[in-house]
């Protein structure tokens, strides 16, 4: 099965506990970068190796809800 080197915008989840105003505190946007080895309506896979198995490791798990984009930058057949 190919695999596409991906970029992945998401949003990351904000939590402060000081005296910051509401209009002072706003999502946090990410890109994250790997080969897209999951993708379905719960989560976002990303991996950066795989070992002589084909096992996958330096995972990236991102819910779904939270992926802004996913934009191929590399088709592959690894």
């Amino acid at each position: 099965m190919p695999y596409d080197y991906v970029e992945v915008e998401w949003l990351d989840i904000v939590s402060t506990a000081g005296w910051e105003k509401s209009e002072d505190t706003k999502l946090a946007i990410f890109w994250s970068y790997g080969v897209l080895i999951k993708h379905d309506d719960e989560e976002v896979r990303v991996a950066v190796c795989k070992d002589e198995e084909g096992e996958w490791f330096g995972l990236t798990v991102i819910p779904a809800g939270c992926v802004k984009r996913i934009t191929p930058l590399l088709k592959s057949s690894l």
